[in-house]
């Protein structure tokens, strides 16, 4: 059996620290994609929730994307929030990005993420298309 396969878009972000933006698991026909949050290629961070919301799907989408994937491909998606009130933002962001793809979701109020100023983080599985 093949190991898990870690992917590397190239983002100075993820190696500075240093994490796999996803490692597929081929055999099981996984991805496992690490958190996305709302910051762009250098680490800078969104203004506000909306933006950080958009950039953290955005990133989601270029991982999926390095993998030939797409958001009709992720089977299940874990969603941590700063604070509930945001969520209102946070959907219509979701539902823009899903449409009417409806992957099994969690949604979590967690009282800090990776950095200060950061309210927003997607991490998600998607399964792997037949060739």
């Amino acid at each position: 059996m093949a190991p898990p396969r870690l992917i590397d878009t190239g983002k100075p972000i993820d190696r500075k620290y240093g994490y796999a933006p996803a490692t597929v698991v081929e055999r099981a026909g996984l991805v496992f994609i690490s958190g996305m949050v709302g910051w762009d290629a250098e680490g800078k961070i969104a203004d506000d929730v909306e933006g950080q919301a958009q950039q953290a799907f955005r990133n989601l989408a270029d991982v999926l994307g390095e993998l030939g994937l797409n958001a009709s491909d992720v089977v299940m998606e874990t969603e941590y929030v700063t604070d509930m009130g945001h969520y209102s933002v946070i959907g219509r962001v979701r539902n823009a990005f899903f449409g009417e793809h409806r992957p099994a979701a969690t949604l979590v109020e967690v009282k800090g993420l990776f950095r200060p100023g950061l309210v927003f983080e997607i991490q998600a599985i998607a399964a792997i298309r037949d060739s």
